[in-house]
């Protein structure tokens, strides 16, 4: 599968572009945008706009403004009438954009410390056993949760169909490994989930 992906900062746009996002955007988000409690809220909402209309002008050669955005019944965005698919993250400070030629779920996550029932809750058996492995630190197993996290949320918006519970994701699976881009980035866990080239690979 041919995709690409970009992680930018809430400050890497000024004013201007998220007034001119804004502008764009159909009347029914923008009022939910702007009912958003706090301005970082709205910020990482239309700077996740702005950054898949860029990246979706660059790689089908139409204007950012023209890109009509829409969602399905579940909430997964899609462009109308574009043989493209995209799936934008947001934590923190950072925006995270993911293209591609077919279905694509992105997750980021700021790492931070979780408590053990979340652990337990989100983690099948063998997840859990690899993420509270004794011979690691509390900030390894922080580390590998946030990663292993946001691996079973790009698979669920990648699916775009919502799963009963992210333990059902079985992250760890050879099968959904295949499919699986993950890093560390600048304090965050980044996880993209496309369909896999070769499904026949092990």
């Amino acid at each position: 599968m041919n995709y690409d992906y970009q992680i930018i900062r809430l400050s890497d746009y000024s004013e201007e572009e998220y007034k001119s996002c804004l502008s764009i955007m159909p009347e029914e988000r923008r009022r939910s945008v702007e009912r958003y409690r706090f301005e970082a809220d709205r910020k990482r909402t239309t700077a996740g706009e702005l950054l898949a209309r860029r990246m979706l002008s660059q790689r089908c050669g139409v204007r950012p403004e023209e890109i009509t955005i829409c969602r399905t019944e579940r909430g997964k965005p899609y462009a109308k009438g574009m043989a493209v698919h995209f799936n934008v993250s947001h934590s923190g400070d950072l925006v995270l954009c993911a293209v591609g030629d077919s279905s694509i779920g992105a997750d980021i996550e700021r790492i931070r410390p979780v408590s053990d029932r979340l652990m337990q809750r989100v983690c099948n058996d063998a997840e859990y056993a690899y993420v509270t492995e004794d011979s690691i630190s509390a900030e390894e197993k922080n580390r590998r949760f946030i990663l292993l996290w946001t691996g079973k949320e790009a698979y669920s918006k990648y699916l775009g169909t919502g799963i009963v519970s992210l333990a059902d994701a079985d992250v760890l699976s050879k099968e959904l490994q295949r499919g699986l881009t993950q890093f560390f980035y600048e304090g965050y866990a980044v996880s993209i989930f496309r369909e896999c080239d070769d499904p026949s690979t092990e």
